[in-house]
């Protein structure tokens, strides 16, 4: 006993120098692959910083650093706090040349504050990775993620991501080929004609035409206006400010390290004071009529994209026959016990074997009888509910938010498409692992395994083409408090009829319409009753609230058209970018521009394609943004003396 107290230490010695040699050995044989790419740079957004609720570019700058060329697939995964993958991996192929360094891109979408890693992964099964995290010093601890979107500086290719001056330098070979991944994005600042490609560049336009705000700077080489060329000619106006779609286009005379915070919201906030001027609506008066942040919530109530696919999930769901299952269940119990007892106490001989068949055979029996009134509903088929936000770009292609809820009856592995460009699919969801894979981009995909019963919700983005109508007001009029009291708006070709709701938005307020057709037109005109004002729909937010409630027995739900149709103010506000009950209340609109709600049934070529064989169903916003016509602002700015 003695001598093996003595030699303990020799003996862990021997055993820590085999574990070294052992590791050496394993590290020398290892394949290439575990040292092929090194990650040298990470950019988050536009910025540096995750924004919540957005799919946003996730930039990693990769070296190869081996003699042999790199062509394999590589993974960005969600990580738990303890390191496990959640979620579906999103998946691309890289190719990097020897000793290369190459900028790759994902589209990752963020949910909060509190889920900030992730991994790359590559290798046989994707064994071999490096762990992503957010650069401290871009990190805010007491804000968590910056809920207000990016505003940068649009550098040359060669320039480093760093801040200059005021503000952060976004590369220009950065900028996502779709604009279905700008949505982080807010203003951008431009010294310089980028050079892009068509994708790049038709995705730019895009972001500006939905509501963008470009700062053109003169040329920082020859100091002259910038000259745009091809798909991009429209910013080359000589004007100080002019609008693309509903984006907004300055012009500055001041010199880059010029530009300040401050000095940029004073150059915006005067050219929305010179619009308000155009329609009689005096600045300080708009300014007056918001109301305070403090007497709303300025909170949002956790995320809503993932609650909205919650609640989709609910309007599809196996319909057990609970009483039935309830009554064998006591039976069962019953004859576990006493019902054993009493047989036992029948039997004459062979009690204690008679006993095990007798339960045995109960077990059995009704296994048989739980399987068969509980592998599956009664009634319930494979479906597909869609919740779907549109927005006209320009050319016949409509930007698109898809929530998406596949119910199916027959578990298997499922695909999901779309016809369009630049889909960007997640599950939004940081809780349970997919057996799948996302691959965004042009044809992108998303794989999951679902079984039987069951459903997986999900979110995309996408870019669609389809015919867009003309919008054209034919008359309108503002009484003195600025506010529309009558307005004829035509739609040409005319909208599809089996709508479930439609409403106009100016400033503020929500104005009930009717819709009537002629040669092939759509004419809607306000109505005399049905005025809102925006803010009544605060509550929307609050995530107590519940379209399908439970019972003991299962669900008691209205009908689908009626859940569909509550689902609507949610999907305004939505649509409108507010997350907030004080954003909602203190919501003013563009004052010489309206927005044409229409909520109808899906049209075909919005619908997924998939394997899953089951119907599709559920509503579309379309969101019309139209501007007032300048000659009648003009009108209705004459002073009443004239």
């Amino acid at each position: 006993m003695n001598y093996y107290l003595r030699n303990i230490p020799r003996i862990i010695s021997r055993a820590l120098k085999l574990r070294i040699l052992v590791g050496t050995v394993l590290i020398i044989l290892l394949p290439g692959p575990v040292f092929a790419i090194d990650i040298e740079e990470v950019v988050w957004g536009f910025n540096n910083q995750q924004t919540r609720s957005k799919c946003i570019p996730l930039s990693i700058l990769l070296r190869n650093n081996t003699p042999e060329a790199f062509d394999e697939p590589v993974q960005l995964n969600r990580l738990q706090y303890g390191g496990s993958k959640v979620g579906a991996p999103l998946i691309r192929k890289v190719f990097l040349a020897p000793f290369s360094s190459q900028w790759v891109q994902f589209y990752p979408y963020i949910i909060d504050s509190y889920q900030a890693d992730w991994s790359l992964n590559w290798g046989p099964r994707f064994i071999y990775g490096q762990k992503l995290t957010r650069a401290e010093n871009n990190i805010d601890s007491n804000s968590g993620l910056d809920p207000v979107r990016s505003r940068v500086i649009l550098s040359r290719s060669d320039a480093l991501v760093k801040k200059a001056g005021h503000f952060k330098q976004f590369p220009e070979e950065l900028f996502p080929p779709s604009v279905t991944a700008t949505d982080s994005l807010d203003e951008i600042i431009i010294g310089h004609v980028p050079r892009w490609d068509a994708a790049r560049k038709v995705s730019f336009m895009d972001w500006l035409y939905q509501g963008g705000v470009v700062h053109l700077l003169p040329d920082d080489m020859t100091g002259e206006n910038l000259i745009f060329t091809t798909s991009m000619v429209e910013l080359n106006s000589p004007l100080e400010f002019f609008r693309i779609g509903e984006g907004l286009v300055i012009r500055h005379t001041l010199k880059m390290s010029q530009l300040t915070e401050n000095a940029l919201n004073t150059v915006v906030n005067a050219v929305h004071d010179k619009e308000a001027e155009n329609i009689r609506i005096h600045p300080s008066e708009a300014r007056q009529s918001k109301t305070g942040d403090s007497q709303y919530n300025s909170n949002s109530y956790g995320d809503f994209n993932s609650r909205l696919m919650h609640q989709l999930s609910d309007l599809t769901h196996p319909d057990h026959n609970w009483p039935l299952i309830y009554l064998m269940s006591l039976l069962y119990v019953f004859m576990i016990f006493p019902g054993c007892f009493l047989f036992n106490k029948r039997q004459k001989s062979s009690r204690y074997r008679n006993s095990l068949l007798f339960i045995l055979f109960t077990v059995v029996c009704f296994s048989t009888i739980f399987w068969s009134i509980g592998k599956r509903g009664y009634g319930e088929k494979t479906t597909i509910n869609s919740l779907l936000v549109a927005e006209p770009l320009q050319g016949n292609y409509f930007d698109t938010t898809c929530w998406i809820n596949s119910f199916v009856t027959d578990g298997g592995k499922y695909r999901f498409t779309s016809t369009g460009e630049g889909s960007l699919f997640t599950t939004a969801q940081e809780t349970e692992r997919i057996n799948g894979f996302i691959a965004n981009g042009t044809d992108g995909i998303f794989q999951a395994d679902i079984p039987a019963f069951t459903s997986r919700p999900f979110l995309y983005r996408i870019k669609i083409p389809f015919t867009k109508p003309e919008c054209h007001i034919v008359d309108y009029q503002l009484n003195p408090d600025g506010n529309l009291e009558a307005l004829t708006l035509e739609v040409q070709p005319a909208l599809p009829a089996s709508h479930a709701r439609m409403q106009i938005l100016f400033r503020e307020k929500l104005y009930s319409v009717s819709q009537t057709e002629k040669n092939n037109s759509s004419i809607f005109k306000l109505k005399q009753e049905g005025i809102l004002p925006l803010a009544a729909w605060r509550t929307k937010l609050d995530g107590n609230s519940n379209y399908v409630t439970r019972n003991s027995y299962g669900y008691e739900e209205k009908e689908i058209s009626a859940v569909y149709s509550e689902l609507y103010e949610a999907l305004v506000i939505k649509s409108l970018d507010l997350n907030t009950e004080a954003q909602v209340a203190n919501y003013r609109g563009h004052p010489s521009r309206i927005k044409l709600f229409y909520y109808c049934d899906i049209p075909d070529e919005f619908k997924l394609k998939t394997d899953v064989l089951g119907d599709q169903q559920g509503r579309i916003l379309f969101v019309y943004d139209v501007a007032l016509p300048e000659k009648k602002i003009a009108e209705n700015n004459e002073s009443p003396d004239q």
